[in-house]
């Protein structure tokens, strides 16, 4: 399915996933970051996001060093939907390009 568009937790199940206010299944967040059309920790910060997902990282490998993962939480969370007010637009963005080296007129400049 994907993953969750707050945490970035991969979601595989549809118990995974996040509720809307209909009870319907939100595809865009995971069951611990949205409940109800509303998110869970609705003042919580992409920064706190960062911090607590990198202590749970921590936590299941001890191996792992701290500033690798604060590192790769800070270049993904902040893409994510819930943390990008850009979005929806560039996902549209990247859809409506055509990509490719087979594709004609390619400009790959843009």
């Amino acid at each position: 399915m994907g993953f969750c568009n707050s945490c970035g937790k991969p979601m595989s199940r549809g118990d995974e996933l996040g509720t809307n206010k209909d009870g319907s299944k939100n595809e865009y967040y995971c069951s611990e970051c949205y409940q109800n059309g509303e998110f869970t920790e609705p003042n919580l910060t992409v920064q706190d996001m960062i911090v607590k997902k990198a202590k749970e990282m921590l936590d299941k490998n001890p191996d792992l060093r701290e500033e690798d993962a604060t590192g790769l939480l800070m270049y993904f969370l902040p893409n994510l939907k819930r943390w990008n007010p850009n979005f929806d637009e560039e996902v549209n963005h990247h859809q409506s390009k055509e990509r490719g080296y087979r594709n004609k007129g390619t400009n790959f400049d843009e």
